[in-house]
């Protein structure tokens, strides 16, 4: 358990101090609880999925729910992290609270999801430190090369694309559809075929 408490611990100064350094660098008509947040939530959920990776590759006792306690765990502490950075350093802007719901909620659906990513590359792949490097290296990939063929393709196809509507808390209607497809590839069909690759190295 050692490995996943040094992985989280290292996550969550990482996105604590991604919260600080944007919000005391930006001008302070910029300073809001999104502009905090998002970059919190995006650096925590750079390491998220390795302690996904690792725990499913070395086929954990009740992985899901290991692997899923941290990510809202790590979540929560993003947001706390920002919260306390918005409240606390001056702001000139209008409403630094805006979206603040929907990046709540965000916070923890895009971490899940990156999770997710993590247990279902640990399962497929089998050797953890490998499947964690996959976890940056296939989703940010794909993400670079549809960025350069089809842009419009990001959200329904990449983990990163789809949570960018959560981050910057303009989360709507027309995203619902796009973050179901992505679900169903990353978070559900990866998690599928690596249980049933899993199953099969089994003597």
């Amino acid at each position: 358990m050692r490995v996943y408490r040094v992985i989280a611990g290292v996550t969550g100064v990482v996105g604590v101090l991604g919260a600080v350094l944007s919000h005391v660098g930006a001008a302070e008509a910029d300073r809001t609880f999104a502009s905090a947040s998002g970059v919190a939530q995006s650096l925590i959920s750079v390491g998220v999925p390795f302690i996904g990776a690792v725990a499913a590759a070395r086929r954990e006792q009740s992985v899901y729910r290991l692997a899923i306690g941290y990510a809202v765990g790590l979540a929560a502490v993003g947001l706390i992290a920002s919260i306390l950075v918005a409240w606390l350093v001056p702001s000139t802007a209008s409403d630094r609270w805006e979206h603040a719901p929907v990046l709540i909620i965000g916070a923890f659906v895009t971490q899940v999801v990156a999770q997710l990513t993590g247990t279902g590359l640990g399962m497929l792949i089998g050797r953890g430190w490998i499947a964690a490097a996959a976890t940056i290296v296939l989703p940010l990939g794909l993400y670079g090369v549809l960025s350069a063929t089809a842009p419009g393709a990001r959200p329904w196809l990449t983990p990163y694309g789809s949570a960018q509507p959560w981050w910057n808390g303009e989360y709507g209607g027309s995203d619902v559809l796009p973050n179901v497809v992505m679900f169903a590839l990353w978070g559900l069909a990866l998690n599928l075929a690596g249980l049933y690759v899993a199953r099969s190295r089994r003597p």
